[in-house]
């Protein structure tokens, strides 16, 4: 969940950071996240399509536009 005041600029270059993270994030691989939209920046451009999602681990607290953003929880590819 963002913190209210914050919000992820969905932009090529926030996409490029993210895709670091979230390519090595074992939920991202385990469930080929690649595959659903959106497949990338899922603090800014809201939970993946995927029909069926197991939490594996998670990634976004270690993502800079974590920090940056002032975000809090994570797990925006299954919570948006």
């Amino acid at each position: 969940m963002k913190s209210a005041e914050t919000k992820v600029e969905d932009t090529e270059e926030n996409r490029q950071i993210c895709r670091k993270y979230c390519g090595g994030c074992p939920t991202y691989k385990y469930n080929s996240l690649e595959k659903f939209q959106p497949d990338t920046l899922f603090c800014a451009r809201g939970k993946s399509s995927s029909p069926s999602m197991k939490e594996v681990n998670c990634y976004c607290p270690a993502c800079p536009l974590f920090d940056k953003n002032n975000l809090v929880i994570g797990r925006f590819c299954h919570r948006g």
